[in-house]
């Protein structure tokens, strides 16, 4: 089996689990709901109240878990781009994946972490298609060091994981 069709379970998870972290989810029907019989009489749901204007502050945990998720993706890509199992289109449509996660980082209103967070928003705009982004070059300077310091001195690490080429 080719290693790009075993990776495509691990690559569909994880671009769920950029979705879901990025505040697009989806929910299932309940289990416990019982299907609707001829005699049952249906539920009418509330509409979802539209978002407010104003969207409550992230706190730095949260900016910095989910700056984590980006560097994933980038690192993860980028080892599969390397060992020539990934190629450039695919390359450059997960940096463009990764550079519209970055933009929907949600972060605290003031602060270090949000402060280096929009710098690094400022630097790395939002891709909408598979366009080049400004995601720097491989010996450059490391991606978001300063995000990174941030975190660290608000307490929190960023994780990163690695589970391509295995």
């Amino acid at each position: 089996m080719h290693r790009t069709a075993k990776l495509a379970p691990v690559l569909a998870a994880l671009a769920l689990a950029v979705t879901a972290l990025a505040g697009c989810t989806a929910t299932a029907p309940a289990a416990a709901d019982p299907p609707p019989t001829a005699t049952s009489t249906p539920t009418v749901s509330a509409a979802p109240e539209p978002a407010s204007a104003e969207t409550p502050a992230a706190p730095d945990e949260v900016t910095c878990a989910a700056f984590g998720d980006v560097v994933v993706i980038l690192g993860n890509v980028d080892v599969a781009f390397h060992e020539d199992r990934m190629s450039q289109q695919e390359r450059s449509g997960w940096y463009a994946l990764a550079s519209r996660v970055l933009g929907n980082i949600p972060s605290a209103d003031e602060g270090a972490v949000a402060e280096a967070l929009a710098a690094l928003k400022e630097e790395v705009p939002a891709v909408q298609d598979i366009g080049p982004t400004n995601f720097g070059t491989p010996g450059g300077p490391v991606f978001g060091a300063d995000l990174y310091k941030a975190c660290e001195a608000a307490g929190f690490e960023v994780i990163l994981l690695g589970f391509t080429g295995g």
